[in-house]
């Protein structure tokens, strides 16, 4: 009738319901793969995914700000399409944005790690800011607009509508973070993952156009520009990684369950001659390494993996039964080569690395790197497993190793917290053989640190002798806990011939009378218990000190 205003059109429960969905999913996607896309820049540590939750919660805070300013002004419909449509695209655009963003920030130069975390830190907030952040924001805002749209004329039922955009978020939240982390990362890749959830949000956009009041062109036509930014994007190619050296290549790159898992071969100069070099490099790379193996040798060039050739020295003399040995944090199997070295086919080991995806590279690139050293051990390979997962539950029907060795560290330098405890090491001691050694690398700088000194003086709380012998350049000390009288290095190696192959740095160095260091159990409320642990926070002190104390 004329005269008499029309009803405002509101949107149906359904369709509100489905959206907000799309848009909790799609904003879990981005939370929790984010760290993955910064990772092989910027690394996984506790720092990075602070930037990362941080960043997000500020960008929703902000998002529902602007959503609800849009909403009073009565610019829901509208702009709907606009808010999903922009989102996705820059949802799609992440992985290739962001690599490029890294490496504008970060130096072409060599980047050593005890230089590294605070510039990761701070880059990382970086391309949290401009990658993540403007996607978040908009999907932030999408709440308060729904629940315009839905109650539009129908104001007695703002609160019912309210619940279902927020009930509808909620568990499109949920279904986004199991399917990211169980399915979508590990089967599809962070790149893909990506791009679905960017799929989605466009998807999402046009439902919301077709369901807009005024379907104005505009809307549309607008969305486009940041869709074509995308695809533009993605047919650059990636940057490389910023650690990779001038004749170095990367032999492969894969995206495990855990982490950007990186393959590099390069040549070095070892014993008088030029050799090929495999190492696996995880996320970002920097001077470290996880696992290497040279041409012709099963030992790695002076690096500290081969210490551990002195640990058959130090058991009880073996029998004609095998010697046992355990490792923990295998990754590609540099230690048990080292022992294969030694003891060959009298070695029985068991190789413990949670990553699955650090076990098939091995298998493909590393074990049968150099035919003429034949893999001549029985040595057992677990993936997908962890450290004290293992030591608690499996194989416990077994007979006890004469030698464990535990080199598990995570994002470059932190010590799992987990192993590190009173508890753990009180587990290792019951699957240590009587006249067995316990040997870990820990990560200092100096013989006085506090990862070196909160660590050994917890083991020495269960092990009734502990010591450290500095070993492979100025950050590695190899930590051993056994049954016998403090001095075990110095009068194995007097009493031993040096092992070929073995560096005669290593071998002078450990024979040296006063080379370990001996360590007594720390008062009871300073030990590292499963319930309390500052572990990841002297780690970054360390760091962070010296990056001060060098800029000085």
């Amino acid at each position: 009738m004329a005269g008499v205003p029309l009803k405002p059109m509101r949107l149906a429960p359904l369709p509100v319901s489905f959206l907000a969905f799309l848009g909790g999913f799609s904003t879990m996607v981005v939370e929790l793969a984010a760290v993955r896309v910064l990772a092989p820049a910027f690394g996984d540590s506790i720092p990075v995914w602070t930037n990362v939750i941080g960043v997000i919660l500020f960008a929703l805070a902000v998002g529902a700000l602007l959503g609800g300013y849009l909403a009073d002004r009565g610019r829901g419909r509208g702009t709907l399409p606009l808010l999903f449509a922009f989102a996705g695209a820059l949802i799609l655009s992440v992985p290739e944005l962001a690599p490029r963003i890294a490496s504008w920030i970060l130096p072409d130069t060599d980047l050593p790690l005890d230089r590294a975390l605070p510039l990761l830190v701070e880059g990382s907030l970086s391309v949290t800011l401009l990658a993540f952040a403007p996607a978040v924001l908009l999907l932030g805002a999408l709440a308060p607009l729904l629940i315009r749209g839905g109650s539009e004329g129908d104001m007695a039922h703002v609160g019912r509508i309210s619940g279902l955009v927020y009930a509808s978020g909620t568990l499109g939240s949920l279904l986004g973070t199991f399917l990211t982390t169980y399915w979508l990362v590990p089967y599809l890749g962070v790149a893909n993952t990506y791009r679905l959830a960017g799929g989605l949000l466009l998807v999402a956009a046009i439902l919301a156009y077709l369901l807009s009041r005024s379907r104005e062109p505009v809307a549309m036509v607008v969305s486009v520009v940041p869709i074509l930014m995308a695809l533009g994007l993605h047919l650059l190619e990636t940057p490389k990684p910023q650690w990779l050296r001038p004749g170095q290549r990367i032999l492969e790159q894969v995206d495990s369950p855990y982490q950007r898992l990186y393959v590099v071969e390069d040549t070095e100069e070892v014993q008088g001659k030029k050799r090929r070099v495999r190492m696996l490099k995880i996320n970002e790379g920097l001077d470290s390494f996880h696992s290497v193996r040279i041409e012709g040798t099963a030992f790695t060039g002076g690096r500290y993996y081969d210490a551990f050739a002195l640990l058959p020295m130090l058991i009880d003399e073996p029998s004609d039964s095998p010697v046992r040995a355990l490792s923990l944090g295998c990754a590609a199997g540099s230690i048990l080569r080292v022992l294969e070295a030694v003891l060959g086919s009298h070695l029985q080991a068991v190789g413990v690395e949670l990553d699955p995806g650090v076990l098939a590279l091995a298998d493909k690139w590393f074990r049968g790197f150099d035919k003429r050293i034949p893999d001549s051990a029985d040595i057992h390979w677990i993936g997908d497993l962890g450290a004290r997962a293992y030591v608690n539950f499996v194989h416990r029907d077994q007979p006890p190793f004469d030698i464990i060795c535990i080199d598990a560290y995570r994002s470059q330098f932190y010590i799992p917290a987990q192993l590190s405890t009173v508890e753990f090491f009180e587990s290792l001691k019951g699957r240590l053989a009587a006249g067995g050694v316990l040997a870990l690398n820990v990560g200092d700088f100096s013989s006085e640190g506090p990862v070196l000194s909160a660590v050994a003086g917890t083991l020495a709380s269960v092990f009734p002798t502990v010591e450290s012998f500095r070993v492979g350049g100025q950050r590695n000390f190899l930590v051993l806990a056994h049954g016998q009288a403090p001095g075990i290095l110095s009068r194995a190696v007097r009493t031993h011939t040096r092992p070929e192959g073995l560096s005669e740095r290593i071998w002078a160095a450990a024979g040296r009378t006063g080379a370990c260091r001996t360590w007594t159990a720390l008062p009871e409320d300073r030990r590292l218990e499963d319930g309390r642990s500052d572990l990841g926070r002297l780690h970054e002190g360390i760091y962070r000190s010296l990056y001060s104390f060098e800029d000085e």
